[in-house]
């Protein structure tokens, strides 16, 4: 009875042991192993904590600090999904060296939906049939398309500002030229008009000097 006993303990110690362990970012791990998920093939998109990717970087002192990826913009390495303990997530400068992730763009898998779908193997039959190389390649189209979807959001986010924005400056503009004096619109327009008779009365001018000077030439013609 008691071998048995040891059998089963021995397999508990090494589940806990892969939970606590970790794996470099460029590996795509075991369910149940801290680091990357490969987030291709599901049904439920993967839940994250951030809408932008977060990136631990060397400020160049020494230090490393976190900073917010904006998906308009190309990094050189494109986001990664990873499962971190909670802990880490929250203090990624300080443990992004663990995943050898420091200058890599992350996000950060809601642990909810790690364990509803990755942890308890909630896999399609085609995830269920794919080799290794298959799972990284659908890993990166699924990474592609999703920041695809983002970028689009929030262009389309930016324009709704801008719409906004413009609707909210034209009524300010309404409502500053509606409370001044009549008087003073008046007289506005009033220079407007004068302003546009002074060059009317420019051109009639020029042009009539332009007649008579050549029928004054032509004249002089004419009588010789």
């Amino acid at each position: 009875m008691k071998r048995p006993l040891i059998a089963a303990t021995g397999i508990a110690l090494i589940v806990a042991c892969g939970l606590a362990s970790a794996a470099p970012w460029t590996m795509i791990v075991q369910p149940g192993v801290y680091g990357r998920v490969a987030i291709g093939g599901y049904a439920e998109p993967p839940l994250v904590y951030t809408p932008k990717p977060i990136m631990a970087v060397d400020n160049g002192y020494g230090q490393v600090t976190e900073e917010v990826v904006d998906a308009a913009y190309a990094t050189d390495q494109p986001p990664v999904y990873l499962w971190v303990p909670e802990y880490q997530r929250l203090h990624w400068a300080q443990y992004s060296r663990e995943y050898g992730a420091t200058g890599v763009p992350v996000y950060f898998v809601d642990d909810r939906w790690y364990r509803a779908n990755v942890l308890s193997h909630n896999w399609t039959p085609e995830q269920r049939a794919w080799t290794p190389q298959q799972w990284a390649e659908q890993d990166r189209l699924a990474r592609d398309r999703l920041e695809r979807q983002r970028f689009e959001q929030q262009r389309t986010e930016q324009q709704q500002r801008w719409n906004i924005f413009h609707s909210w400056r034209g009524g300010q503009q309404a409502r500053a030229a509606a409370s001044q004096p009549h008087g003073a619109l008046a007289d506005g327009a009033r220079g407007e008009r004068r302003a546009e008779q002074r060059a009317e009365r420019r051109g009639q001018d020029e042009g009539r000097g332009g007649f008579e000077r050549e029928h004054g030439r032509g004249g002089g013609n004419r009588d010789h």
